[in-house]
């Protein structure tokens, strides 16, 4: 496929391997040089919850209102511990 550059050295990707290849906003791509070509390649993402010393940890990213939850959830436990509620 043939395709220009606009004004601000954007480059679209098809529509079509866009849906192929599950790409959209929020995906991060590299992009490097090899010789005379440009190479844009995905990039893996990692797993959001890993296995740190047996414990299951959370690494991804957050929308602030489930972070909030969290936070929540997070003070009424420590609150039930401090109090010995329980």
């Amino acid at each position: 496929m043939v395709t220009t550059l606009d004004k601000f050295g954007r480059v679209i990707i098809p529509k079509r391997f866009r849906e192929r290849l599950g790409i959209n906003f929020k995906t991060t791509l590299n992009i490097s040089e090899d010789g005379k070509r440009i190479v844009i390649e995905l990039v893996q993402e990692k797993e959001p919850v890993v296995d740190r010393n047996g414990i299951l940890v959370f690494t991804g990213n957050l929308e602030d209102k489930k972070s909030d939850l969290i936070k929540s959830d997070r003070n009424k436990r420590m609150n039930k511990l401090l109090t010995n509620e329980g």
